[in-house]
C-alpha cells in the first residue's frame, strides 16, 4: 500500500492516506464475442418454432371459437323458426339461372343469404337492421335492362361491413374488405364484401371424383344440410346424427386463390364475402385428378381450406367445433357432408 505523508504545521503528526491500486479492465475479445453471438442465434433458432406453434395454436382455437359462435347463432335461429336459416333466398323463372333459388311465378334478383340472417344472434343487429330486405344485397343497381327492377336501397355500405367472427385468424389477409363482380347473371353484378374465412355445406356436386365415394348412383344429389334445394331443412331433418354431420367448413384466405399451399399470382375466386351469393352456393365438387377435397385449394365449389398445419376445422350440426385431419379419407369428408344417406360414421 503506497503512503503519502502530510505533515501539520502546529503539529508533528503524520497522516498516511491509502491509495487505490489502479487496474486495467479487460473487455471481450473478438472470438469470445462472436462465440456469445452465435450461442444467442441457436437459442433463437431453438425458440423461434416453439413461439410459432404456440402462436398458430393459439389462432386455431380461435378459429374454432368462430365457429361455436356461428353455431351458436344457428341455433339460436333455430330456436325462433324452427328450422336452420335458408342458405340464400331469391326467385326465379326465365331471367335468373334456374339454379338460382327456388322456382315461382317472377324472377327476382332481391337476393340474401344466411349470413345476413344470422347477424341479430352476432351482436350485429345495427348491421341487420339497415339492410333493406326487399332489395338485393348488392344494391343499388339498375337490373332494367335485363328485364328485372331498379333497386335504389343502399345495402352495399352495409355488407362491406368486417365482421371478426367470420375471419380465421391464421388466414393471409391484406384487406377485411374487397371488390369482386358476379358473372352468373346476363350483366355483371359488382359488389363489396365482408370477407369471411368459412362456408355452408350445400353437398357434393352430382357426377363429380367426389361423389364415387357415396353409396348412391352418380346421378343421386348428395345433399348436405345447407342445400338450397331444402331451404328450410332443420335440426329434424339430420336423420345421421346432429354429431356426424357438418353445418359449415373453413374455405379461407378467398378472394385470393390458393391451391396447396401456394398463392396463385393474379387469380381470384368468389365466395369470400359473408353475404356473397357465391359463398351461400357452396358445393363440394373437389379437384383434379382424383376429387381432393381438405386442402387441396379453396376455389369456389371444389373443396375446404385452411392455414392450419395438417387440416381443417368445421362446424357440426350439435354446435361443436372440430378439427379434421387432411388426411382423413374422402369417405369420411362426403359422409360428413350428406346428412340423410344412412351411413355411419365412426371416431375421426
Amino acid at each position: 500500500m503506497n503512503e503519502m505523508r502530510v505533515q501539520n504545521s502546529s503539529s508533528c503528526s503524520v497522516v498516511s492516506v491509502a491509495r487505490p491500486i489502479r487496474r486495467s479492465r479487460r473487455g471481450f475479445t473478438l472470438i469470445e464475442l462472436l462465440v456469445a453471438i452465435a450461442i444467442i442465434a441457436v437459442l433463437i433458432a431453438l425458440l423461434l418454432p416453439a413461439v410459432q406453434s404456440a402462436r398458430e395454436a393459439s389462432r386455431r382455437a380461435q378459429c374454432l371459437n368462430n365457429l361455436r359462435q356461428l353455431g351458436q347463432a344457428f341455433h339460436n335461429y333455430h330456436s325462433t323458426y324452427q328450422q336452420f336459416p335458408p342458405s340464400y333466398v331469391a326467385v326465379h323463372k326465365t331471367i335468373l339461372p334456374t339454379a338460382l333459388g327456388v322456382a315461382g311465378k317472377y324472377d327476382d334478383a332481391n337476393i340474401h343469404t344466411y349470413g345476413e340472417f344470422l347477424l341479430p344472434d352476432l351482436d350485429q343487429g345495427n348491421i341487420y337492421n339497415n339492410l333493406n330486405f326487399q332489395a338485393p344485397y348488392f344494391s343499388p343497381i339498375d337490373m332494367t335492362s335485363i328485364g328485372l327492377k331498379n333497386y335504389t336501397a343502399d345495402n352495399r355500405q352495409w355488407v362491406q361491413s368486417p365482421i371478426a367472427v367470420f375471419q380465421c385468424p391464421s388466414a393471409p389477409r391484406s384487406t377485411t374488405s374487397f371488390d369482386y363482380t358476379w358473372t352468373d347473371l346476363a350483366m355483371p353484378v359488382p359488389c363489396r364484401y365482408g370477407a369471411t374465412d368459412y362456408g355452408p355445406s350445400n353437398g357434393v356436386t352430382r357426377g363429380s371424383p367426389l361423389q364415387t365415394f357415396s353409396q348412391h348412383s352418380a346421378a343421386t344429389i348428395l345433399d348436405g344440410i345447407l342445400s338450397n334445394n331444402f331451404p328450410n331443412n332443420g335440426l329434424r331433418d339430420v336423420t345421421d346424427g346432429v354429431s356426424s354431420t357438418a353445418l359449415m367448413w373453413e374455405i379461407a384466405a378467398r378472394p385470393n386463390v390458393w391451391i396447396r399451399g401456394k398463392l396463385q399470382p393474379n387469380a381470384q375466386t368468389g365466395g369470400g364475402g359473408w353475404t356473397d351469393i357465391l359463398n351461400a352456393e357452396n358445393w363440394f365438387g373437389g379437384t383434379a385428378p382424383n376429387g381432393c377435397a381438405i386442402n387441396c385449394s379453396n376455389q369456389a365449389e371444389t373443396g375446404v381450406y385452411s392455414f392450419h398445419t395438417g387440416g381443417v376445422n368445421f362446424l357440426l350440426c350439435d354446435g361443436s367445433a372440430r378439427f379434421l385431419s387432411e388426411n382423413s379419407s374422402l369417405l369420411l369428408f362426403v359422409n360428413l357432408v350428406t346428412y340423410d344417406d344412412g351411413e355411419v360414421i365412426g371416431d375421426y
